[in-house]
């Protein structure tokens, strides 16, 4: 079986800023992350109910928060940050309603 087609990555402003000002660690294994989000974009989990279409893929105690377009063949890198609040911030920019469980 042949090697896979990289998808191209896109990035907002908001994106490249939470990733510059990361730690030099933590921004390499980002990145690695993220060269693995290019050669195998399916490799994150995917999210559920206001974040449906979106996946997340964990890079230390961060998340990348990205999602899939096949037919352009890129990934749109969506947020970088902190787990413990990645979640409710991602849901308040999306515009989406955040459930009470």
């Amino acid at each position: 079986m042949g090697k896979m087609k990289a998808f191209r990555l896109l990035y907002s402003e908001t994106t490249r800023r939470q990733i510059s000002r990361l730690s030099p660690e933590i921004k390499s294994i980002v990145r690695s992350r993220i060269d693995k989000i290019r050669s195998e974009p399916h490799t994150g989990k995917q999210l559920v109910r206001e974040l449906a279409g979106y996946r997340s893929l964990r890079a230390s105690r961060f998340r990348i928060i990205y999602k899939i377009n096949e037919e352009n063949e890129t990934v749109e890198i969506h947020f970088v940050g902190h787990r413990k609040d990645i979640y409710e911030i991602l849901t308040e920019r999306t515009g989406k309603p955040q459930s009470i469980a």
